[in-house]
């Protein structure tokens, strides 16, 4: 999440909840195996950017597969994670990247980052800009405007995204390998969450509350079963969207 839009108060409440959380665990274990996937495919020699890193939960994942750098606009953002003992990472606008040299990333991650911006054009260019030729994007959005909750305003999202809109936004300057909806088995669960949270008119700001750890657990257990499947499968709907593409040539 792009923290430059959180309270920065919340800093480590957030930190708690993205280590702990069923959503963002299980979507941990879904990019590290979509990282093992892109990784066996090859990628050029460079860095791993995490970009909007925020409190830095991605990076020990990321470091799994090399030298990581996390970026994120917030100097308080960076701050909280060097004071957690997590060095590698950098204040840069994310539609410049201030300080990374062009061609020198193997990877870049965009997690659940993008839909925060007014314009996405400027944050994609820069990922291009950075990434070698033949280097690996990673992209995770939210899917579906009819999902639309307080949860969203909370977040200060801008936009989610149909399977074609995010396609439409990556492709002028990526080759698209691989597109597809995830967070598909709880749907339907998520789906009459989103429709309370809208009847009871609740303010959305319980986003980063834990659940009791047995529904935490199962939870995840679901969620990160997807792990098997969304790194090569194209699953026709979820909460979620992933795009990997590569920079041509």
């Amino acid at each position: 999440m792009n923290s430059r839009l959180m309270d920065v108060r919340s800093y480590s409440h957030i930190n708690e909840a993205q280590r702990d959380h069923w959503w963002y665990a299980a979507r941990r274990k879904i990019l590290d195996r979509v990282l093992s996937e892109v990784h066996a495919e090859g990628v050029p020699a460079g860095t791993l950017l995490d970009l909007g890193c925020g409190v830095g939960a991605n990076l020990p994942m990321l470091e799994k597969y090399g030298q990581t750098l996390g970026v994120d606009m917030s100097p308080e953002a960076v701050e909280f994670c060097k004071a957690q003992g997590i060095e590698n990472v950098t204040r840069a606008d994310l539609d410049h990247l201030e300080g990374v040299p062009a061609n020198s990333a193997s990877v870049v991650l965009l997690a659940d980052v993008i839909e925060h911006l007014d314009d996405e054009g400027p944050c994609l260019q820069a990922a291009y800009d950075a990434l070698a030729p033949g280097g690996a994007l990673i992209v995770t959005v939210p899917a579906f405007m009819f999902l639309w909750s307080p949860a969203d305003d909370f977040a200060h999202h801008r936009r989610r995204y149909t399977a074609p809109e995010l396609e439409q936004v990556i492709a002028p300057l990526f080759a698209i390998q691989h597109l597809t909806y995830f967070n598909t088995f709880l749907f339907g669960l998520v789906l009459a969450g989103r429709a309370t949270e809208k009847l009871l008119r609740r303010q959305g700001d319980d986003t980063y509350a834990v659940p009791p750890p047995v529904v935490n657990q199962v939870l995840k257990t679901i969620f990160g079963a997807e792990s098997l499947l969304v790194p090569r499968r194209k699953l026709p709907f979820g909460v979620s969207l992933l795009c990997v593409a590569r920079k041509r040539g």
